[in-house]
């Protein structure tokens, strides 16, 4: 149950400003804080890592996800990163461009393109990683080994919760009329 000292100041205007609504304000702080983790974590890891490498967030990701599954479909790396094909194909010019992966006909069926790394491609991501992690590393050190085992077991769980709803059910249940422990009004 978290303290009135442990909350964000978003958090607190958040719950000022729809405090007369019927929210579930324990589940939105849970997906809003991971959100908000989530944005901290790609703007530092943008600014002290990617930027040396001229790589946006979106195009390390793509080289990432080349280097552990390529060759892949620009739909599967679309799916991987939940933007859209589109998406993926401007990434992939610019990385294209800049000599880092290649698109090829797929040899078993003719109509699919596949992406890979180029040569250049590996070395860059086999280069950029290892920092990449480090940042990973000193972000998680303020948790103990425990804690991060903890958290990430925990996000797995919110993880498969919220892939329940992209099946075509409906992923909204109706609002919660009660509010319960430290966030109640």
């Amino acid at each position: 149950m978290p303290l009135a000292d442990d909350l964000l100041p978003e958090e607190i205007d958040v719950m000022q400003r729809a405090s007369d609504l019927p929210v579930n304000f324990l589940a939105m702080a849970v997906l809003a804080n991971i959100w908000r983790a989530a944005q901290v974590f790609r703007l530092r890891m943008e600014r002290t890592v990617l930027r040396e490498f001229e790589l946006t967030w979106a195009s390390f990701s793509t080289l990432f996800i080349l280097w552990i599954w390529g060759p892949i479909e620009t739909r599967d790396i679309a799916k991987s990163q939940s933007v859209t094909r589109a998406t993926v194909t401007s990434i992939v010019s610019l990385l294209e461009a800049r000599g880092l992966c290649l698109r090829r006909q797929s040899t078993v069926d003719r109509r699919l393109v596949l992406v890979e790394l180029t040569p250049a491609g590996e070395t860059l991501i086999k280069h950029v990683f290892p920092r990449f992690n480090r940042g990973e590393a000193e972000i998680a050190s303020s948790l103990s080994r425990e804690e991060q085992e903890t958290l990430a077991h925990l996000l797995r769980k919110v993880i498969s919760g919220a892939k329940k709803g992209l099946d075509g059910a409906s992923a909204v249940s109706q609002p919660a009329n009660e509010r319960t422990g430290a966030w109640e009004k």
